[in-house]
């Protein structure tokens, strides 16, 4: 060991002989930061403290150290850091999306449930905007794989995170401050205080702050059709005096009869995919007696951010022909070609020159204003030597509004999406028996109730045709269930583990209604027109919220319905104690994600000929059909192996996990086709009704259960410090994903962006040509292969400092961003770019690596950091948009220094 330290001893000597390296062992041991035998942990994964390495279940456990190094903020930021775990980001729903083991949800909406279980110091969030801010100031973060479902209750489908708070302490003062900055003009601040108040009562507060400027490039364009959120001055931008060839798209095609004007570059302070938060926390621990102890926490968090925004995919973009609504070639300016031009829908030519994956034009500036309270309760309360009682009890609030511009200048229609006020109410309470004893039998049982009032007013503006709202004012779900689970000792090394938990819930949409406003372009079934859809210059004289108003909308359905299921979780797990150094178990469990309620919507009977609506003696219309979108529970059953041990005199810690899984009945949301209707079509210059009658599709966001999926895979997990204060840890994954029962899907809208196929054939729900046979696909977000590899060590002086180098890399195979797997059905159309349109996620590395100077006792602290070094990019997905990939993208190169003081 000293020939390794001994070039940095020599020269950091040279510059103060009080910094040479404590090489030679003292005469007194001294405290290291790490040792060959590695520290403890300690998890909560069965609802009560045990050894990490001696839970029979897969789970990765993080410090808040280990999350401040991995510059971690929020739960989005964990993706790197669990086996077989994805998340990416829904910019519309300011929300994450996770998977685990190829498992996900894909409607995160009030009417969704998550596939991975989120709880908050033990108690159940559920919505995934409640972690989007709360990695600060916390004990440990849990993250648990496989079904969790006996312990932790609803939709832990495949897994749980579980986020632990620091717990007031009793012994001393204690308070620290840390800031940051960075790149982009981060700046974060943190702060926390510890009061023991007396011997058994104790306050804690801590808070995080932080701001940053966009990392995209952002316009803003008043060439676009709605530009009435634009302030005046963008508006009234100069006229273009640049080559025409520089144009972007909506440039060259600009709406209306004015001077094509320049595009005005946004402030990154207040552009979308910026930063702008804040949160803090304050609690109190009371222990009046050895056998009590209540937590209190009081939390809150508010984003004022601009929100996210996707952006365009430029390689794939580059590689598609333009075409007119008629089928013909176009060229730079929008001109019809005989020829077809390739490279006409690249970033460049979108956006303009110098254009690339982080460029975005909109006319809609970004805006959020979301809001989390939350309230949370736990008492523990010893009964006897034998059995504690503990109750967890939980409230919380978000509200969110928020709007922001859906086409991104791609589109000649555009786009946006609002909320207003959109409030989700919840709470939460668990009510358990434990045993405490030193018996064979360990056991809890318990009582579970939850409940949520959502109330959620938004809509869409697609400006040149229509605008939909969605006035949902109570819905709502209520969850209660009942568990038990018990561990055995067969033997005084064989456990024997029976868990199972049975839940009802009940789902219910009361006075929710869809409505619509439609313009003056198009003869829908809601009655007259209620916006000048092709006057660009009166549309846009239109106050910025006149779609906020409910009352000039049409309601189209009436979504009152209720939906109620119940289920059986159960675990059944061996656990086998090899030696004091070795456990192997293994386990078979199930866990669901529970059934849903979506929008209702009216199928009217119509006359073929004129359009109009039959009506009954009443003089109201007919109803030919109700379609009412209910679905069923997903299960996730497991079988699984695994084996956690400690090797090389305590230096290596090693586990190992083998499991396959039947996912049946999964659910997936879409856009989807489910009726035509008849509709008389107006000119679109005069408005006026032109006596053609032509067909139309309704369409509806709908969650729908489509088949069955196996899943296999193996995930072996380290940590290992071969020498004194050196130390690596990582994992590598294997993952196997594959749709088995035939799985007959329409294409709906995607015909039209994959395959050019005309959208009213497409979304036409009885055109068989749209249907596909999607068994044999591969999940979404399941790469085959993936792995990541930590390195720190810990240089420590003689004068107390410590140098602290880190380093971390990460890689992932290549793999879907949706379970259509496009690739494998190009031959089912005659499209000319097959190419040009695919939901293959490319295989993506990363490096991060920080330094940190350490003073004695850790007394301060200052770091310097940078994370995706090698700048590489990663694309999300969003879906398409006039035949373009689009999606969230992920950060490039970002760099800055961090310090902290513990007072």
């Amino acid at each position: 060991m000293k020939r390794l330290h001994k070039p940095l001893a020599l020269s950091i000597a040279l510059v103060n002989s009080g910094w040479a390296l404590a090489q030679e062992v003292p005469d007194e041991p001294q405290e290291t930061l790490a040792t060959s035998a590695l520290e403890e942990v300690t998890v909560t994964a069965t609802k009560r403290e045990t050894n990490l390495m001696e839970t029979p279940i897969s789970i990765t456990a993080f410090s808040q150290e280990k999350l401040d190094r991995e510059g971690l903020t929020n739960i989005k930021d964990m993706a790197q850091m669990v086996p077989n775990m994805e998340i990416s980001m829904d910019s519309s729903q300011t929300a994450p999306v996770v998977a685990m083991r190829g498992v996900r949800s894909t409607n995160i909406t009030e009417l969704g449930d998550p596939s991975v279980g989120l709880h908050l110091d033990g108690i159940y969030s559920p919505r995934p905007q409640g972690a989007m801010a709360l990695m600060f100031d916390v004990e440990r973060v849990e993250a648990m794989r496989g079904p969790q479902g006996t312990l932790f209750g609803r939709n832990s489908t495949v897994g749980n995170v579980n986020i632990i708070s620091k717990r007031p302490d009793f012994e001393a003062f204690d308070a620290s401050l840390g800031i940051e900055a960075g790149r982009w003009n981060h700046q974060q601040t943190r702060g926390m205080i510890n009061i023991p108040v007396s011997d058994t009562f104790a306050l804690r507060g801590s808070f995080m702050q932080e701001t940053r400027d966009s990392y995209l490039d952002g316009y803003y364009d008043p060439n676009q059709w709605d530009v009435r959120y634009l302030p005046e001055e963008i508006q009234n931008a100069p006229v273009y005096t640049g080559a025409d060839e520089d144009r972007s798209l909506r440039q060259r095609e600009r709406w209306g009869d004015g001077e094509v004007q320049e595009l005005v570059k946004a402030d990154p302070s207040d552009f979308y995919n910026n930063s702008d938060q804040y949160a803090f926390r304050v609690s109190a621990l009371w222990e009046p007696t050895e056998a009590l102890s209540w937590m209190l926490a009081y939390e809150q968090f508010q984003d004022d951010s601009a929100g996210g925004a996707d952006t365009l995919n430029c390689d794939m973009a580059a590689k598609r022909i333009r075409k007119d609504g008629d089928g013909n070639y176009l060229d730079a300016d929008g001109n019809i070609s005989d020829v077809p031009v390739p490279g006409q829908l690249g970033c460049e030519s979108v956006y303009g020159p110098g254009a690339d994956d982080f460029t975005v034009n909109v006319s809609v500036p970004g805006f959020l204003d979301l809001n989390i309270e939350s309230v949370r309760s736990n008492l523990s309360w010893d009964l006897s030597d034998e059995i504690a009682l503990v109750y967890n009890a939980g409230w919380a609030k978000q509200v969110r509004s928020q709007h922001s511009d859906q086409d991104r200048g791609i589109t000649g229609w555009d786009m946006s999406i609002f909320f207003r006020d959109a409030t989700f109410e919840s709470q939460s309470h668990e009510i358990q028996l434990q045993s405490t004893g030193s018996g064979p039998l360990q056991w809890i049982a318990g009582a579970f109730y939850f409940e949520e009032d959502n109330n959620m007013q938004g809509g869409w503006i697609n400006s040149g045709q229509n605008a939909d709202y969605w006035n949902q004012p109570a819905r709502t779900l209520k969850s209660q269930a009942f568990f038990t689970q018990g561990t055995y000792a067969v033997t005084d090394r064989l456990n024997l583990t029976l868990g199972v938990r049975y839940t009802e819930d009940t789902k219910q949409d009361v006075g929710g209604h869809n409505m619509a406003c439609n313009g003056d372009t198009i003869n829908p079934q809601t009655g007259e027109a209620c916006f000048p859809a092709w006057n660009r210059d009166a549309f846009n004289q239109l106050p910025t919220d006149y779609f906020d108003d409910p009352g000039i909308y049409t309601i189209i359905s009436d979504n009152q319905t209720k939906g109620s299921w119940d289920f059986t979780n159960y675990r059944l797990g061996l656990d086998y104690i090899v030696n004091d150094d070795l456990m192997v178990f293994g386990y078979v469990a199930n866990g669901f994600k529970s059934g849903g309620i979506g929008d209702v919507f009216v199928q009217y009977e119509q006359d073929p000929l004129t359009a109009e609506y039959d009506l009954d003696a009443n003089g109201d219309r007919i109803v030919k059909q109700r379609h009412q979108n209910t679905y069923d529970p997903e299960v996730v059953t497991t079988y699984e192996l695994g084996t956690k041990g400690s090797y090389l005199d305590g230096s290596l810690n090693l586990m190992a996990t083998l499991f396959y899984s039947d996912y049946e009945d999964m659910q997936a949301a879409s856009a989807k086709g489910i009726f035509p209707y008849y509709v008389e079509e107006r000119d679109e210059q005069t408005g006026e009704l032109t006596g053609e009658i032509t067909t139309e599709t309704q369409t509806v966001f709908q969650t729908a259960n489509i088949g069955s999926a196996a899943i296999k895979g193996l995930e072996i997990e380290f940590d290992w410090a071969p020498i004194e204060n050196g130390r690596f840890d990582g994992y590598v994954t294997w993952l196997d994903t594959e749709i088995t029962s035939d799985f007959i899907y329409h294409w709906d809208f995607a015909a039209t962006d994959l395959f050019e196929v005309d959208h009213g054939a497409a979304t036409n729900p009885d055109n068989d040509a749209m249907k596909v046979n999607l068994k044999g696909n591969e999940l979404a977000a399941s790469p085959k292969l993936s792995a990541k590899l930590n390195y720190t060590h810990t240089f420590r002086f003689n004068n107390g400092f410590a140098i602290v180098p880190h380093l971390s890399y990460f890689w992932r195979d290549k793999s879907y961003h949706t379970f259509q797997n496009v690739d494998k059905h190009y031959d089912a159309f005659a499209t000319e770019t097959p190419d040009a349109f695919s939901d293959v996620r490319p295989a993506f590395h990363s490096v991060n690596s920080t330094l940190k100077l350490e003073a004695p006792d850790n007394k301060w602290n200052v770091e310097a950091f940078v994370y995706n070094l090698t700048d590489q990019k990663e694309t999300y997905w969003a879906g398409g948009g006039d035949g373009l990939i689009k999606g969230p993208v992920s950060m490039p190169r970002f760099y800055g220094i961090r310090g902290s003081y513990n007072f």
